[in-house]
C-alpha cells in the first residue's frame, strides 16, 4: 500500500539520538495511518548503521541506506530517490515527533491542498533535556536557530523558513527542481533555504502549523552555538554566490561595509589593525567564557534577547561570512573590526 507520507532523515554519528527518534515514529497515531521512514546514514563513525540494519517495526516500513560522508543535502537527495509518498516530511535524527506529528501534517495539507503548499511544524526543547541560557535564548527572543518565538499559527513565511527539521512538501513540487538539495553545501545550513528559493517560482508557499510538534534533543552551550553560527555564515555565502539577489535578506551588509572601511584605512591604521588582530582570539575567548557562565545559571526564559549572546552569535555569523567572502589578507582585520563593533560594546 502506498504510504500517506514519507519521512526523510539524514543521520551522522548520532546512534542514540536516532534510536530515540525512531521510537517516536513507532508511537505515531492513529494506528491506521500509513507511512514510511527513510534514513540515509551519511558515513557515521559510530554504530548507527548497526542500529538501522537491525531495526524492525510493524508500525512502519523503514528504508535505510548508507553512503560515504557527503553532507545532509546529498543524504536527503538519496532518500528522495527511495521515497514513494506524495507528501514528504523532512526532519532530523535528533528531532523526536509528538505522537500526532504526521497526522497534523496531513490534516494541514488537506486544508491547503495546493501542491505548492509546504507545512512548517513547530520545534521545542523536550522537558527532559536540561536547558542552558543559550538554548533558552536561541529558542526564545534571540531566535537565531529558528524563528518560532515570533511566528503566528497559520501565517505564511518566506523561503528562509523552509526548516528541514520539521517541514512537509508535495513530491510534485520537489520534482520541479530535480537537482533537489544542492550538494555544493557541505554543512547543514542554508541548503534548505537555497532549495526553497528555487521552488518559489514553482508556487512554494510556507505555512506555519504550530500543532505539528516535534522535540529537539540537542544541547547547546554558548561556545558550541557560536561555532554553529560561524558555519552558518560560511554557508550563507554559498547561497549569495548562487543567488546574489538574496544578499539583502541574509543580514550580511555589515561585512561588506566593514571590508570597505578596513581596506580603505588599513594603510593609515596599520598598527591599530595589527594590535586588534593579535588580541582578537583572546578577547573572543573571554567573551565566550563569560557567555558560558550564563549557561550554568538556571534563570527563567527572558522576554528580551540577552545582549551578550545576541552580539556573540551575530558576530559568529558575520565571521563565517567574512571567512568565505573576503580575501585572505582581509579576513583577520575585518573579523577584528566586526568584533570591536559587535561584541565589545556589550562587554564594557
Amino acid at each position: 500500500m502506498k504510504p500517506s507520507i514519507s519521512v526523510i532523515i539524514p543521520t551522522f554519528s548520532r546512534r542514540e539520538d536516532l534510536q530515540r527518534t525512531l521510537a517516536g515514529y513507532v508511537a505515531q497515531e492513529p494506528a491506521e495511518l500509513s507511512f514510511e521512514v527513510i534514513v540515509v546514514d551519511d558515513g557515521s563513525a559510530d554504530d548507527t548503521w548497526g542500529l538501522l540494519d537491525q531495526f524492525r517495526s510493524e508500525r512502519f516500513n523503514l528504508i535505510s541506506q548508507r553512503q560515504d560522508n557527503q553532507g545532509p543535502a546529498a543524504a536527503r537527495n538519496r532518500a528522495l530517490a527511495l521515497a514513494s509518498g506524495d507528501i514528504i516530511l523532512f526532519t532530523g535524527d535528533d528531532i523526536v515527533p509528538a505522537p500526532d506529528l504526521l497526522a497534523r501534517h496531513l490534516a494541514a495539507h488537506a486544508e491547503r491542498p495546493d501542491p505548492g503548499t509546504a507545512i512548517l511544524g513547530q520545534i521545542q526543547w523536550p522537558d527532559d533535556l536540561e536547558q542552558t541560557a543559550t538554548m533558552r535564548h536561541i529558542a526564545g527572543p534571540g531566535a537565531e536557530q529558528f524563528s518560532y518565538y515570533y511566528m503566528k499559527d497559520g501565517a505564511e513565511y518566506d523561503f528562509r523558513h523552509l526548516y528541514t527539521s520539521n517541514i512537509s512538501l508535495h513530491r510534485v513540487l520537489l520534482d520541479t527542481e530535480p537537482e533537489y538539495f544542492s550538494t555544493d553545501f557541505p554543512a547543514a545550513a542554508f541548503e534548505d533555504a537555497e532549495l526553497a528559493y528555487r521552488l518559489v517560482p514553482h508556487g512554494l508557499r510556507i505555512y506555519y502549523e504550530a500543532s505539528a510538534l516535534a522535540y529537539h534533543y540537542h544541547r547547546y552551550t554558548a561556545r558550541s552555538f557560536f561555532d554553529r553560527q560561524v558555519r552558518c555564515g560560511r554557508m550563507a555565502t554559498l547561497l549569495i554566490h548562487k543567488s546574489p539577489e538574496t544578499q539583502p535578506l541574509l543580514g550580511v551588509s555589515d561585512v561588506e561595509r566593514t571590508r570597505r572601511w578596513v581596506r580603505w584605512g588599513l594603510h593609515l591604521r596599520r598598527r591599530t589593525h595589527d594590535r586588534r588582530v593579535r588580541e582578537l582570539e583572546g578577547r573572543l575567548d573571554r567573551a565566550l567564557a563569560k557567555a558560558e557562565r550564563l549557561d550554568d545559571r538556571n534563570d527563567e526564559v527572558e522576554t528580551t534577547p540577552n545582549p551578550l549572546l545576541l552580539s556573540l552569535f551575530r558576530y559568529g555569523y558575520l565571521r563565517g561570512v567574512t571567512e568565505r567572502s573576503c580575501s585572505p589578507a582581509l579576513v583577520e582585520p575585518v573579523s577584528a573590526e566586526l568584533f570591536r563593533k559587535t561584541v565589545e560594546p556589550v562587554l564594557s
